[in-house]
């Protein structure tokens, strides 16, 4: 009964042990943006997981074949002990998100996701907090569906490069000249044209703005770190 009764804790430690290691593994699936030290002011660039027509004209339009084509970015802003990303999106405008729901609505690739971790330059992080401020104060503003830098209204991007001055109050961040034709014909993409008909607008083609895949590889920003890779 002695040998019985040891042989029985033996099984059951095993199993505990096993099961253990089984919760650290899956943990780590579970959360995979918990595997990277995030900084204030760090912008996370992804692309979308959604099929629409929205996500699939802005990654036709703004990247090439090969490139990876980042439909989003988001500022990472810290808090004690939790990390936001501040936002603008389709869903609710100018919004703090946790790093959770980030992630949760980025594409994966063989199982990872499709996120690159941009940083500034070290010369200009001093503008990291006035950033946080700057983004912070444009919360609950309604999506820049127009893609107007004139009006009050924010897309992801935009609302990155208005955030950002350095210390004479220049925008870090420069324009380019915006175009919404598909990258693989040259010609004007037909969901912008519907979108902006709808809007009673001309497509601003060749108008100042900016877009997450171009963004991403500014000379100013730095990628530290991709899950996807």
């Amino acid at each position: 009964m002695i040998l019985n009764f040891s042989r029985n804790y033996i099984i059951k430690d095993t199993l505990i042990i096993s099961f253990f290691f089984l919760f650290l593994i899956l943990g780590g699936c579970i959360n995979p943006d918990k595997s990277f030290n995030y900084k204030n002011g760090d912008l996370l660039f992804s692309v979308g997981s959604g099929n629409s027509d929205f996500t699939s004209a802005i990654k036709e339009s703004t990247s090439m074949k090969d490139e990876i084509p980042y439909s989003h970015v988001g500022i990472v802003s810290i808090e004690g002990d939790d990390i936001f990303i501040i936002e603008a999106t389709t869903r609710g405008g100018v919004r703090k998100s946790t790093l959770k729901e980030f992630f949760a609505e980025a594409a994966e690739i063989d199982g990872k996701k499709l996120i690159a971790v941009g940083r500034l330059i070290p010369e200009l992080q001093y503008s990291i907090p006035d950033a946080i401020e700057n983004a912070s104060a444009h919360l609950g503003k309604k999506y820049d569906y127009y893609y107007d830098e004139a009006n009050d209204l924010f897309y992801c991007s935009e609302l990155v490069r208005f955030s950002f001055k350095d210390s004479s109050g220049n925008y870090i961040i420069e324009p380019l000249k915006m175009s919404f034709k598909n990258k693989e014909t040259g010609k004007p993409d037909p969901f912008w044209e519907s979108h902006f008909k709808k809007l009673n607008v001309d497509i601003p083609e060749g108008m100042p703005g900016t877009n997450p895949a171009d963004m991403a590889k500014l000379p100013v920003i730095d990628i530290v770190h991709t899950f996807f890779k």
